[in-house]
């Protein structure tokens, strides 16, 4: 309801709501990947990534954490997938597994670490719908599946948790800043292509002569 003694010439600053919501202005939605299960040093890491994706001014949104929808996981998955506009997933370390045998019944010896089978759904979805991707593997995670070198038409990224300040060691390395800043640059265009008008004003095409 509208206050009769409002001065309507009076200028007034911007509300502190107003402000929150102007500052998400051009964050382009992005999923992060990562599972929910994780160590101190895994949720630092998580965080950094975080950091970086908002300082590039996109908008990282994930699963369970940001939001989620009353549906199963993969229709929650392909929601995400579908409004957001590129991914990064990363592939942390979950269960330490040793082995015992194979299906021909021969004796294995050695132990891995496994990821979340999320870590082999998501980047997969976003792959086929064509979303620009950029996947960290924690090391010593087995090399399977989508994470193995050489299958995707992409780089894999290696994060060593067990150096001397695993963060900083990590985000200091040029690969990361070259990678990440083309990601960052085809998820920008990927944007703008996908939100030009159906309708064309101008003609973009050289017509043959």
């Amino acid at each position: 309801m509208i206050e009769a003694n409002i001065n309507y010439s009076e200028y007034t600053e911007p509300t502190a709501l107003m402000k929150e919501a102007s500052s998400l202005l051009f964050r382009i939605p992005v999923f992060l990947s990562h599972p929910s299960r994780l160590n101190s040093v895994q949720q630092m890491f998580v965080d950094a990534i975080i950091m970086q994706i908002r300082e590039a001014l996109l908008f990282p949104r994930t699963l369970p954490i940001s939001e989620q929808y009353p549906e199963t996981p993969l229709t929650n998955i392909r929601r995400m997938i579908l409004s957001s506009y590129g991914m990064v997933a990363l592939n942390l370390r979950q269960r330490n597994v040793s082995f015992i045998e194979n299906n021909l019944n021969q004796p294995l010896v050695g132990t891995t670490w496994e990821g979340s089978p999320f870590a082999q759904i998501e980047p997969a979805m976003a792959y086929q719908y064509g979303l620009p991707l950029l996947l960290i593997r924690e090391t010593g995670v087995e090399q399977n599946g989508i994470w193995s070198f050489g299958i995707g038409p992409f780089l894999l990224l290696e994060w060593d948790s067990t150096v001397p300040d695993p963060i900083t060691s990590f985000f200091s390395k040029n690969d990361w800043k070259s990678i990440f800043q083309n990601w960052v640059g085809q998820v920008r265009n990927g944007y703008y292509i996908q939100t030009e008008p159906p309708y064309q004003y101008s003609c973009s095409k050289q017509l043959d002569s």
